[in-house]
């Protein structure tokens, strides 16, 4: 029989959501099996802010996700601080695949773990776009919460 994969590095995306939360549980229990870096991403999607006429809006904008996202990668760090639990924190401007896909090229992730669904479609299918985009993306295994 295979020994079960080893996970040195574990990539949660998160967007604040319960969903996000349920994931990061799940993410913090495969880093503590493996004694791995859980690593905490949340994704400034500026979507529409390159278009607002005012700059000091766009500035504005950037600033209240950066907090937001402050905030949801600080909550997940809180979890895994308590369960003793190695943790990198990360806010990045960019779509949340691009991010994810980018991150987990940047810092050579091994597993990523995600909720099924976000913040933006909690009465749609079971999966989320994003999560089935970056489900559809990457050769490395992503584990849905």
């Amino acid at each position: 029989m295979d020994d079960p994969p080893e996970f040195d590095d574990i990539l949660i995306p998160t967007d604040g959501s319960k969903s996000a939360r349920n994931g990061a549980e799940q993410a913090v229990k495969f880093a503590q099996r493996n004694d791995a870096t859980l690593h905490v991403l949340y994704a400034m999607d500026m979507g529409d802010a390159d278009y607002v006429a005012v700059p000091s809006d766009i500035a504005q904008t950037r600033k209240r996700l950066e907090t937001k996202g402050e905030t949801y990668v600080a909550e997940i760090e809180e979890i895994a601080a308590d369960a003793d639990v190695s943790c990198v924190t990360s806010v990045r401007a960019n779509t949340p695949v691009e991010a994810i896909l980018e991150y987990v090229d940047e810092h050579d992730i091994d597993l990523v773990v995600m909720g099924k669904r976000g913040r933006s479609d909690p009465d749609k299918p079971l999966v989320g776009s994003i999560t089935n985009r970056v489900v559809g993306s990457l050769e490395i295994p992503v584990f849905t919460a």
